[in-house]
C-alpha cells in the first residue's frame, strides 16, 4: 500500500483531485460542482466516523476498515441506481426506477449548469472515493498489524536468546 496516497485522499487536495481524476473533470470543476451538490448522501447526516471511532476506543482506520464490508453494500445498491438512471438518459430505459436519485442529478445539474450524464460521473467517482478509502484503511490496518507482529516476534526471539545465554553460562559455571 501506497501510504503516502492514503494520507492523500484524506486532504481536501487530494479529494477533489481523486473526483476530478475519476469524472474526468479538472479538480477545480469537481469541486465547484461538488460544492453546489452538498450533501451528496453518502453518509448518513448524523455520522461523525471521527468522534465514533473515539468513543469505540479505536483508531480511525480501525473504524473505516470495521464499516469497508457496509460501505460496500451501501455502494453497491446505490451505483446500481446510479446505473439504472443512466440508463433512462441514453434511452435504454423508459421508466424511471429510482424518481429520488433521477430529482437529486437533475437538481444538481440545473445548479451546475452541467448535463445530467456529468453528475452522474461525479457521483460514480464519490462512491469509488468511498470504496478505495476503505480499501487503503484496511491495507494500512493490515501491514500495521504485520509490523507488530513482527517486532513482537522479533521481541520474543531477543528474550529467549537471552534466556539461553543466561542458562548456558549457568550450566557452564556449574561444570
Amino acid at each position: 500500500m501506497n501510504e503516502t496516497e492514503l494520507s492523500e485522499l484524506l486532504t481536501p487536495s487530494g479529494f477533489f483531485r481523486f473526483l476530478g481524476q475519476q469524472a474526468k473533470l479538472d479538480s477545480e470543476e469537481a469541486k465547484r460542482i461538488y460544492r453546489l451538490g452538498t450533501p451528496w448522501g453518502l453518509w448518513p447526516p448524523d455520522l461523525d466516523i471521527s468522534r465514533e471511532a473515539a468513543e469505540a476506543g479505536v483508531g480511525l482506520f480501525t473504524y473505516l476498515a470495521a464499516l469497508q464490508p457496509l460501505i460496500d453494500m451501501d455502494t453497491e445498491g446505490k451505483q446500481a441506481q446510479l446505473t439504472a438512471y443512466e440508463a433512462t438518459l441514453i434511452g435504454g430505459e423508459t421508466t424511471q426506477p429510482f424518481p429520488a436519485v433521477r430529482a437529486y442529478v437533475e437538481k444538481v445539474a440545473a445548479l451546475s449548469g452541467k448535463d445530467e450524464a456529468t453528475i452522474c460521473s461525479l457521483l460514480h467517482a464519490l462512491y469509488t472515493y468511498r470504496q478505495r478509502v476503505g480499501q487503503l484503511s484496511i491495507r494500512k490496518i493490515s501491514e500495521s498489524s504485520r509490523h507488530r507482529m513482527e517486532q513482537d516476534q522479533a521481541a520474543a526471539n531477543l528474550k529467549l536468546q537471552r534466556a539461553l545465554v543466561v542458562e548456558t553460562e549457568q550450566h557452564n559455571g556449574l561444570l
